[in-house]
C-alpha cells in the first residue's frame, strides 16, 4: 500500500491546519513495537477506482517497556494489544519501532475521520470486535468495514469509493461478513471506548482503551463472591426493576411506554438472550411497557432468578450510557456517564467457566452480558431458548456473578 508524497502548497497549507488541529486533540506519545498482523487475509479492494492490495486483520503491537512515551492511559507500558488500520492508503511501517501521537478517534486522518464515521466504528467494535478471536475470515472483515466506514460515504462494498473484490472463496467470504457486519450498524448497539494513533508517516491505527482497573479489595480469589469494582449507583438490584420506580424508568425511556429503543437495542446485542435466536424472549419491536412486563416475569420465575438478573445488569448499562437513555436515569439515583455501566470492570471471582474465561479473570459488565449471550447459541429440546441452554452449572456460576453486579453497585 502506498501514498503519494507529492503534495501542493495549498494542500501543504491544509495539512498544516488539520495537523494543528489534531495536536489540540493530542493525548499524548506512545512508542509500540509492530508485531504484524494476525489473524489476516490478504484482501484486494478499489479505492477511488485503483485496486490494491493488503493484509485485512488485527495489527498487533507492543507498547515499550522502556519508552513507553507521554499517554497516560492503557495499553500499559511493556502490553501487548490489537488495533486496526484507518488508512488503507498510507505506508506501514516505517520501522520495528514506531512513535505516535494518541488522539481521539474522530481526530485520527491527519482530523479528517470525524464524529459521525468515529461513532460507527465505535459502535462496530462494541458489536462484533469480541467475536474474531483468531478468525482471520471475522479478522478481515472487520478491517475491510473499518475501511468502508473511513473512506466511503454510504456501507456497501459493492459500490462507492470503496469496492470489496469477492473473486475467490476466501475473499467473498471476507466481503459477505463485513457486509453483514456494516448492515447491523443502527445507532442503537454498544460502543467501544476508542482512540487513534496517529502518524504523519505511518497508517493511522484505531485501538480500544480498556477501563482502568484499580485493586481489588479482598484480592482474587474473592471465593465464593467475585471481586467487585462497580460503585453505588451503576445497577440496581431486581427488586428495583419490578418496583414501581423500575417499570416508570423502564417505560420512561426514549420517549415513553410505546417506544422500542430499548428492546431493539436488547435484541440486536444480545441474539441469543433476548433477540433474534431466542424464541419467545425475542424483545426486537417490543415496546419499553412490554420489555417492563416481561421483566416481571422473569423476576417472578421461582427459584434461581438469572434471567431477571441479567436483565438487571443489561438495563443498567442502557440507563447510564448518556448516548443511549439520555440524563433520564439520574433522577432515580444512577451515575449517567458516556460509557455506562457496560465499561466498568469486574472479576468474576470462580465463576469464569460462564464467561468463557479463567478464574479470577476480569472483565467489564458489557463483557460479562456479551459471554453469557454467546455461551447461550445453539441449544435444541425444551431448554433451547434459556440462558445457557439450560445448563444448571453454569447457571449458578453466572447468578452468583450477576447477582452480585447487581447488589454491589446498587443505587
Amino acid at each position: 500500500m502506498t501514498k503519494s508524497q507529492k503534495i501542493s502548497a495549498a494542500a501543504s497549507n491544509a495539512v498544516e491546519a488539520l495537523e494543528e488541529r489534531r495536536m489540540f486533540a493530542a493525548m499524548g506519545t506512545m512508542n509500540v513495537a509492530d508485531g504484524g498482523t494476525s489473524p489476516f487475509v490478504l484482501e484486494s479492494y478499489t479505492l477511488n477506482g485503483v485496486k490494491d492490495v493488503g493484509e485485512a486483520g488485527v495489527y498487533n503491537f507492543t507498547r515499550s517497556a522502556t519508552n513507553p512515551g507521554t499517554y497516560a492511559g492503557r495499553p500499559a507500558a511493556g502490553q501487548t494489544f490489537g488495533a486496526f488500520c484507518l488508512d488503507p492508503n498510507q505506508d506501514f511501517p516505517s520501522g520495528a519501532n514506531i512513535g505516535y501521537t494518541v488522539v481521539d478517534l474522530a481526530s485520527a486522518n491527519d482530523g479528517t475521520l470525524g464524529a459521525a464515521k468515529a461513532d460507527q466504528i465505535s459502535e462496530l467494535w462494541g458489536r462484533f470486535r469480541s467475536t474474531i478471536g483468531t478468525d482471520a475470515t471475522k479478522a478481515a472483515a472487520f478491517q475491510m468495514a473499518v475501511w468502508e466506514i473511513v473512506t466511503d460515504a454510504g456501507k456497501n462494498l459493492s459500490a462507492g469509493a470503496f469496492v470489496a473484490d469477492a473473486s475467490t472463496a476466501a475473499t467473498a467470504a471476507v466481503k459477505t461478513q463485513a457486509q453483514a457486519w456494516l448492515d447491523a450498524l443502527d445507532g442503537t448497539g454498544a460502543k467501544a471506548n476508542l482512540a487513534a494513533m496517529a502518524s504523519p508517516t505511518d497508517q493511522d491505527e484505531v485501538f480500544e482503551v480498556p477501563a482502568t482497573q484499580p485493586p481489588c479489595n479482598p484480592p482474587p480469589p474473592c471465593n465464593p463472591k467475585p471481586c467487585m469494582t462497580l460503585t453505588h449507583g451503576e445497577t440496581a438490584t431486581i427488586g428495583f426493576w419490578q418496583n414501581k420506580n423500575g417499570q416508570a424508568l423502564l417505560k420512561g425511556l426514549n420517549g415513553g411506554a410505546t417506544a422500542t429503543k430499548l428492546g431493539n437495542w436488547l435484541a440486536a446485542n444480545f441474539a441469543n438472550l433476548w433477540g433474534k435466536n431466542a424464541g419467545q424472549n425475542n424483545l426486537a419491536g417490543k415496546t419499553n411497557a412490554q420489555v417492563a412486563a416481561f421483566f416481571v416475569t422473569k423476576f417472578n420465575v421461582k427459584g434461581v432468578k438469572l434471567d431477571a438478573q441479567m436483565l438487571g445488569a443489561a438495563f443498567a448499562c442502557y440507563v447510564t450510557n448518556a448516548s443511549l437513555a439520555g440524563n433520564v436515569a439520574a433522577h432515580y439515583g444512577f451515575k449517567v456517564t458516556a460509557l455506562g455501566t457496560g465499561a466498568a470492570t469486574i472479576n468474576v471471582g470462580l465463576g469464569g467457566a460462564a464467561f468463557g474465561v479463567k478464574n479470577n479473570t476480569t472483565i467489564t459488565v458489557m463483557d460479562a452480558l456479551k459471554a453469557a449471550d454467546r455461551l447461550s447459541a445453539g441449544g435444541k429440546g425444551t431448554t433451547q431458548f434459556d440462558a445457557f441452554n439450560g445448563n444448571a452449572a453454569l447457571r449458578s456460576l453466572a447468578n452468583v456473578v450477576f447477582g452480585y453486579i447487581n447488589e454491589h453497585g446498587d443505587i
